[in-house]
């Protein structure tokens, strides 16, 4: 076959689509392209099918998705959008717009924080932070002996007491009912 008459064949392959053996083939290579372990192997299908489909005159994207788009008439389009509906979409664009500024400011933030960590910013800070054990409020009771006050001296519900105290309500119950019995018990001593 001489290279006229090659070149006259890749002429009448441009404008018929695949055929059915054709089209498993391009199929094949596309999921051997992406399914393969070695990176040689895919590299080669992807080019293989990417030579298949520009035979026939279509991007792989086309070829993938059965042959080119037909090209629709296009009419111009024309728009009924009043005033209001265009300054809805106008505002639309702009909210838009201003999250996405906020997105990328905040990941500009992040990355320059990140990299000034990475070069040693305030590490002699966050060292000490982390040595410190965490401060306990003086002022704070012990919940046992808070709770023995409140359910002696007051009349407040468990519930409120359990909550206040940070005990759980069998705790508080419990002792409530120890108060009981030493109430009783220095009762029948006297």
């Amino acid at each position: 076959m001489s290279h006229t008459e090659a070149h006259a064949a890749d002429q009448d392959a441009e404008s018929r689509p695949f055929n059915e053996a054709e089209r498993t083939r391009f199929h094949n290579l596309l999921k051997l392209a992406a399914e393969s372990p070695f990176e040689g192997e895919r590299d080669s299908a992807l080019a293989a099918a990417k030579r298949l489909a520009k035979r026939f005159g279509m991007t792989l994207d086309e070829a993938a998705s059965g042959g080119p788009a037909p090209e629709l008439p296009q009419k111009p389009r024309v728009s009924r959008a009043g005033p209001h509906q265009k300054r809805a979409r106008d505002t639309a664009r702009a909210a838009h717009n201003l999250d996405n500024w906020v997105a990328n400011d905040k990941a500009r933030r992040d990355a320059a924080l990140a990299e000034a960590f990475e070069r040693g910013l305030d590490a002699d800070k966050r060292r000490n932070k982390s040595a410190q054990a965490p401060r306990r409020n003086a002022s704070k009771r012990n919940p046992h002996s808070h709770a023995t006050v409140l359910l002696q001296e007051t009349s407040m519900p468990m519930l409120e007491i359990s909550a206040l105290t940070g005990l759980d309500i069998y705790e508080v119950v419990g002792l409530k009912l120890k108060l009981r019995t030493q109430k009783s018990g220095s009762r029948r001593g006297k």
